[in-house]
């Protein structure tokens, strides 16, 4: 209790439902009204009146009933408790636990591959057959093996798997060629201006729930990268989006071409970094330079003839023997075609640039020395070097023939990269093909990341990854319905329908344990003494003991976060705390 607010916990021990989560509020007229969860997470309201001393004296009964009432109940909370304690299981865990990853949407087992015909689809292949009406396309041990119209033939199949589509759109599985998803304890190694010896293949967290989210927007593919903390930063990963991996190294593409992450601009030279700026270098030519040293010193190192071992080195060397593709996060066109000239003066080709909002100014040059660009839709004006950013750009310089995709950066974005091709078609303003549109986030980021001959289209011989839309794929009104990885349904609908179910079965099992760990056994009937209390005098608490209600353990977990959050952005909490007139309670628990 805390002035006029009550909560508290009901252990339901006659019917053996669970605990039920109280909280209420002692009105003007000596009501009580509150609301409360119970054992199932389902809200329910209660009010409560205070009963007259009269009234309760003439509902006690005689003293010797009492008695013997008072006796028949010990004893029936005596054998209650001898049960207890004899058939107490709640410490222990379930006999089985619901599989990979170890939380939400967990599986026991990856989906099987078998031989599957989707049919009656309109097959948006993002390759030479383009769209097919009517289409179907078979799958066989994680491949494509048939892809065609009207009657199905691929020759003698046992029993394979039949799923009409009647209605729906079958596309390629989406790729987002900037992913920073699933990557643990940060992504950037910002200590030093040459970090190309980290990898982001050692850090892959196959557990992150925005996997399965993406999984849900049809993504079946990414290019995870370092952040673009250093002008030459970290190799980055291509990961297949293998929900309930048992291994990082399971979410790895097998046989990817090698990337590292580079960048340009604000970032690698620390303009808006808060720190003393020390490190080398601090302005754009300086970046250059130090790109320009490392090359040549990779040179020096290829063709030496018994060197040293340098990681670093190895890396570079690999660049420039054109073994690894360089994806670099850029946005100035002067600093875009400086990377392409080092590019044409050391003979590698560049990967993509990354961002590459201005691109479209100097597109001939990116043309003529990278694979292509990944670019931001519709970002623009968020800082200084972005502020020349138009929409456009994407439709134009695939006109002008630089092979163009789009990225997320973000792992909520990700979830909706068929939007993203939408906006392709939207802002060409015609100029491109719904086809074309699609292939933003299908087979143009499989050809710049050096997998374009594995998937990012549905053509035979190519791996078996596949997203069913509920309408047109590039409609935000469309719902991916099913997503296929390998020939295996790793999301659907009705998965997702049941691993929600299972979902809510555990999170009830472990609220309940929660509530129901050390709490105080029943009192027999009758008894109305209490047990000294010392840890509830107010002369043995602190300030430093955590709130005991609902209510403030749910207050304090949200001035915490505000706090934090305000500290991270360099504002002190101390100047933007809540007075004492209830603004706290408005502030934390509104928001909640």
């Amino acid at each position: 209790m805390q002035g006029d607010i009550i909560s508290f916990l009901v252990d339901d021990t006659d019917d053996g439902t669970g605990t039920y989560v109280v909280s209420g509020i002692l009105g003007p007229d000596g009501t009580i009204r509150g609301t409360g969860l119970d054992p199932t997470s389902n809200p329910f309201e209660w009010t409560a009146a205070k009963t007259e001393p009269e009234a309760q004296a003439r509902s006690q009964p005689e003293s010797n009933e009492n008695t013997d009432a008072v006796t028949d109940a010990d004893a029936e909370a005596s054998e209650a408790s001898d049960s207890e304690d004899a058939d107490d299981n709640t410490d222990l865990p379930p006999e089985s636990l619901p599989g990979y990853p170890f939380g939400p949407y967990a599986i026991s087992e990856l989906p099987p591959q078998q031989t599957t015909i989707f049919h009656n689809a309109t097959v948006w292949t993002s390759g030479p057959d383009g769209t097919i009406e009517n289409g179907w396309v078979a799958i066989e041990g994680g491949k494509i093996v048939g892809v065609g119209s009207g009657t199905i033939d691929i020759g003698t199949r046992d029993d394979p798997v039949m799923i009409d589509l009647e209605g729906k759109h079958l596309t390629p599985g989406l790729l987002d060629a900037h992913s920073h998803t699933g990557i643990s304890r940060g992504v950037n190694e910002s200590g030093q201006a040459v970090t190309a010896e980290v990898r982001i293949q050692d850090v892959t967290d196959p557990d992150s729930i925005n996997w399965y989210r993406q999984l849900a927007g049809g993504v079946t593919t990414v290019n995870n990268m370092h952040g673009s903390a250093n002008p030459i930063g970290g190799q980055t990963q291509t990961n297949k989006v293998r929900w309930g991996a048992v291994h990082p190294d399971d979410m790895h593409m097998e046989g990817a071409k090698p990337g590292i992450k580079f960048a340009l601009g604000e970032n690698v030279k620390q303009s808006n970094w808060q720190s003393d700026r020390t490190r080398y270098p601090q302005s754009r030519m300086g970046v250059e330079t130090l790109i320009r040293d490392r090359f040549t010193a990779a040179q020096e190192y290829a063709a030496a003839s018994n060197p040293r071992r340098d990681i670093e080195l190895d890396t570079l060397a690999e660049i420039l023997a054109g073994d690894r593709l360089i994806h670099c996060h850029s946005y100035r066109q002067d600093e875009i075609l400086m990377l392409c000239r080092v590019a044409e003066e050391f003979g590698f080709t560049i990967g993509t640039f990354q961002h590459g909002l201005e691109v479209y100014k100097v597109a001939e040059a990116v043309r003529e020395n990278a694979i292509g660009a990944s670019l931001f839709s519709d970002w623009w004006a968020y800082k200084v070097e972005v502020q020349d950013a138009i929409a456009q750009a994407g439709p134009l310089q695939s006109e002008a023939g630089v092979l163009t995709s789009y990225n997320s950066d973000s792992d909520e974005l990700s979830r909706r990269m068929h939007v993203e091709a939408g906006k392709a078609y939207k802002y060409s303003n015609g100029r491109l093909s719904k086809e074309d549109a699609l292939k933003f986030v299908t087979i143009n980021p499989a050809i710049q990341l050096g997998v374009g001959d594995r998937i990012g289209s549905i053509e035979v011989g190519k791996d078996a990854d596949l997203a069913v839309w509920s309408g047109e794929p590039l409609s935000s009104f469309s719902m991916c319905e099913a997503t296929w990885i390998d020939g295996r349904e790793y999301f659907s609908l009705a998965r997702d329908a049941a691993l929600r179910e299972q979902n809510a079965a555990h999170r009830q099992r472990i609220t309940q344990k929660i509530l129901t760990k050390g709490a105080p056994k029943a009192k027999p009937k009758g008894d109305d003494s209490e047990e000294p209390n010392e840890t509830d005098t107010e002369d043995n608490m602190t300030d430093d003991d955590p709130p005991r209600s609902l209510r403030e353990r749910m207050l304090a977990t949200a001035r915490t976060q505000h706090y934090m959050n305000l500290y991270l952005r360099g504002i002190n909490p101390a100047d933007h705390q809540c007075g004492d007139c209830g603004a706290t309670e408005l502030l934390f628990g509104g928001n909640r």
